[in-house]
């Protein structure tokens, strides 16, 4: 679920929100005071497989200039896989084309598709993964 809004406090008059997200007034008073401007929740099912993502993008001045299209683009490939906080701080998992379309950087689409393949676990926490994962990305050829 993405929620868009351009001022944190106005989640609280979400009906209801309140029972999908856990303390949900706290969050909102940390996230207001350390300036975010955006925010995901994630629910596992029991293998650790992401059951349900929650974004939430208040749409500060900065990201009120981005098309629609980028921000869900953006978005998806942040949500699609639980990456670090801090993952695409120094590089988007997006580029612009010569002919000007945003799209997922082929690296990223690479990494996604591995992670997704069928034969491997839905979740996973040894290094072996890693190395399951490296070998569907070429890196063993």
């Amino acid at each position: 679920m993405m929620f868009f809004f351009r001022d944190w406090d106005e989640l609280l008059d979400v009906p209801d929100l309140d029972k999908l997200i856990p303390e949900l007034g706290p969050l909102v008073g940390k996230l207001k005071a350390a300036d975010a401007n955006q925010y995901r929740l994630f629910r596992f099912d029991q293998n650790g497989a992401i059951k349900a993502a929650f974004v939430f993008l208040c749409m500060d001045t900065a990201m009120s200039k981005l098309p629609a299209e980028t921000l869900a683009l953006q978005q998806v490939a942040q949500t699609v896989l639980l990456w670090s906080d801090t993952a695409f701080r120094s590089q988007s998992p997006l580029a612009v084309t010569e002919g000007g379309a945003t799209i997922l950087r082929p690296d990223i689409a690479d990494v996604i598709r591995a992670a997704y393949d069928p034969v491997l676990p839905v979740a996973a926490q040894d290094a072996s993964h890693a190395l399951r994962m490296f070998a569907r990305l070429g890196g063993a050829a």
